[in-house]
């Protein structure tokens, strides 16, 4: 394949929102992952460095928490080993993300611990109010076994919908508690950059359905939507299995 093959193909991934490294591991693009970001920092895409998918940015100041602090439910330093080992799917962390710094429409995402299955919901703003009223249609959708928040206040009334003794609280600016929805997070900056000023449940649901496909390094380059349909079968085959020792 010549130059400007390559070049159509890796613009066609980027166009999707793939990074280099799910072009070459998951798509099969035949070139080095330092050569596709060599291109395009050498300008031999037609792209530049702002049209990396996470643009190098500067050092933030490191927030400290208070020490009288106190969560608003369980802390995370309750929540059992067998969900910090990741050994089944159901648990969720939950977080909001901002489309502006104005008070208006925003995300309410879960995303499942082990597979990274994502629930993505727009909601009318950033209030227990609209959170829970978005959480009682999901837990009608989905099979969610714990949920895992920060200490925002959009967060401390979980325990109306949700049994409260599944509810877990990471302790303040400790984003690491919940690494798994800060990443994948910034897949949904991808399209929706901070600063967007407008979406609607049409585009919200393309994304959410554009992750669940996304490969994963963690996941062996699967996607969360192929690990679950794998893990619902082994689950099945187990079912048939005791029943006929």
């Amino acid at each position: 394949m010549d130059s400007r093959a390559f070049s159509v193909k890796i613009l066609h991934y980027h166009n999707q929102k793939l990074s280099p490294e799910m072009m070459v591991k998951a798509k099969g693009v035949t070139v080095g992952m330092s050569t596709i970001y060599y291109w395009i920092h050498h300008g031999k895409l037609g792209l530049t460095k702002q049209n990396l998918l996470y643009p190098r940015k500067g050092k933030t100041v490191k927030k400290q928490a208070s020490l009288n602090f106190k969560p608003a439910g369980q802390s995370i330093e309750q929540r059992p080993k067998a969900i910090n080992l990741r050994l089944e799917n159901g648990h969720y962390e939950i977080d909001t993300v901002l489309l502006t710094r104005a008070k208006n429409h925003c995300l309410l995402v879960l995303t499942d611990q082990r597979s990274r299955h994502q629930i993505i919901r727009l909601i009318p703003n950033k209030s227990a109010e609209s959170v829970n009223k978005a959480l009682k249609l999901i837990l009608r959708q989905h099979h969610i076994l714990s949920i895992t928040a920060d200490n925002g206040a959009e967060f401390n009334r979980l325990a109306d919908v949700f049994s409260k003794e599944y509810i877990y609280y990471a302790h303040p600016y400790a984003y690491w508690e919940r690494g798994i929805n800060e990443n994948h997070n910034r897949l949904i900056r991808r399209w929706l950059p901070k600063g967007t000023k407008k979406t609607i449940p049409k585009e919200v649901a393309f994304i959410e359905n554009w992750i669940n496909n996304y490969p994963k390094k963690y996941l062996d380059y699967k996607s969360p939507r192929e690990d679950c349909l794998l893990a619902n079968l082994k689950f099945s085959f187990k079912l048939i299995i005791d029943f006929y020792p």
